[in-house]
């Protein structure tokens, strides 16, 4: 492989003078970059990353850890990650890592990141792993959470009124006339889940209904074992008369168990997810959601990492919290025609 020095007698100039040319940093003439820039294409020369990032005490690089990748939500939140750093001019890059909601398999990337020295961390934490993030900020590294604040932790953070939400969804069920409301909540160490689960049970006592522990159902956060609890369900005795999903694997779960055990949405049984998702509208009945901004997650991390890593703020965390409009559709027994397809996140720039 052709390092500098190759390049510099390839070119007829000094080995300082091909550094100004591919960093950018001093004026050379016209003639000699492109003598510089040919040698480069000619040869295929690569910087040497780890001699710069030596020399800068910088990679240039983030390290994004997400809970998982095959949710469609997540995969609109790194895009907005992806767009916010590429649209920088610093030459910034990320390593994305997927821990599938595993404290150990969290805590294993979390470690090859800080050997790779990466100079910022943006994570949706799968919990149990809140003293080693406490050392990562002591150490002085910037940490952003997203989706889910850990708040005993003390990083900056951007998410959702998840509990408004919530009551907002429970409480648009009330009023469309549901008294059995079931919820089916995700089993996650995750403080949006119990912002959730709380504003389900507000909604329930502002319009003074009782609490019916036998309409708390959990589950995995997956769409197999959201389906296999939704079976059970519906063969409750009585049956629910509407169901809150408290995220989109779950919506989509017990929409497969409604339609297995021969029921009519929302005729026999309502129903409100958490999470629009591209294809909510392709379902029939079309699906009623929390839409998050999914895609401004994204962003609002990396402009926070980045006022962190370049010294822009300091001092106590940050918390952006953004909202999650009720979208509705036809699932919940109402709908409405300007809510036939709202945008799920802030379009691309």
């Amino acid at each position: 492989m052709a390092n500098i020095h190759d390049v510099a007698r390839a070119a007829g100039v000094s080995v300082a003078t091909v550094s100004h040319v591919i960093n950018d940093s001093r004026f050379v003439s016209p003639e000699t970059r492109k003598k510089v820039l040919a040698a480069v294409a000619e040869l295929n020369y690569r910087r040497d990353g780890i001699a710069r990032s030596l020399r800068r005490n910088k990679t240039g690089t983030i390290g994004v850890m997400i809970s998982d990748i095959t949710n469609p939500y997540f995969s609109d939140l790194v895009r907005g990650i992806e767009d916010a750093i590429h649209g920088r001019q610093d030459d910034h890059n990320f390593i994305l890592c997927n821990t599938e909601e595993n404290a150990a398999k969290e805590l294993l990337y979390l470690n090859v990141l800080l050997e790779k020295r990466v100079d910022g961390l943006i994570i949706a934490p799968a919990g149990g792993n809140h003293e080693e993030f406490r050392k990562i900020l002591a150490a002085g590294l910037p940490l952003v959470f997203v989706d889910r604040i850990l708040d005993d932790v003390g990083a900056d953070g951007v998410g959702v009124n998840n509990r408004v939400a919530a009551r907002k969804a429970v409480s648009h069920l009330i009023k469309l006339g549901h008294r059995r409301i079931a919820l089916m909540k995700a089993r996650l160490d995750a403080d949006s889940i119990l912002e959730r689960i709380a504003g389900y049970h507000e909604a329930l006592s502002a319009a003074g209904i009782a609490y019916d522990s036998a309409l708390e159902l959990d589950s995995a956060s997956t769409i197999e074992q959201a389906h296999a609890v939704g079976r059970q369900l519906m063969s409750a005795k009585p049956r629910p008369d509407a169901v809150f999903c408290t995220n989109n694997f779950m919506t989509l779960g017990v929409m497969q168990a409604i339609t297995e055990a021969g029921f009519d949405c929302p005729k026999d049984i309502a129903l409100v997810g958490f999470d629009d998702f591209p294809w909510a509208t392709a379902f029939r009945p079309r699906l009623t959601v929390l839409s998050q901004p999914s895609y401004a997650i994204g962003r609002e991390a990396v402009s926070l990492l980045f006022d962190r890593i370049t010294k822009r703020r300091q001092g106590a965390p940050v918390r952006i919290i953004m909202e999650a409009p009720l979208i509705v559709r036809d699932s919940c027994g109402s709908s409405s025609p300007l809510a036939s397809r709202a945008p799920n996140e802030v379009p691309k720039p």
